[in-house]
């Protein structure tokens, strides 16, 4: 999330070239592609927990 943070602010704050954009872009999706993933095993895991509690 702070690499994210990170690039976002670069963006706003500085004027980067074509290439570096094209290369803060394809890192920042790489990096929302591995939250997400995160996000979505962690669900799965709070949802198992939470059967096994109304067993």
């Amino acid at each position: 999330m702070a690499q994210l943070e990170q690039i976002v602010h670069k963006i706003e704050n500085e004027e980067p070239d074509v290439d570096e954009l094209s290369a803060m872009v394809h890192k920042a999706a790489e990096l929302m592609q591995f939250c997400k993933k995160k996000l979505k095993s962690t669900e799965e895991e709070i949802n198992q927990a939470l059967e096994k509690l109304k067993e």
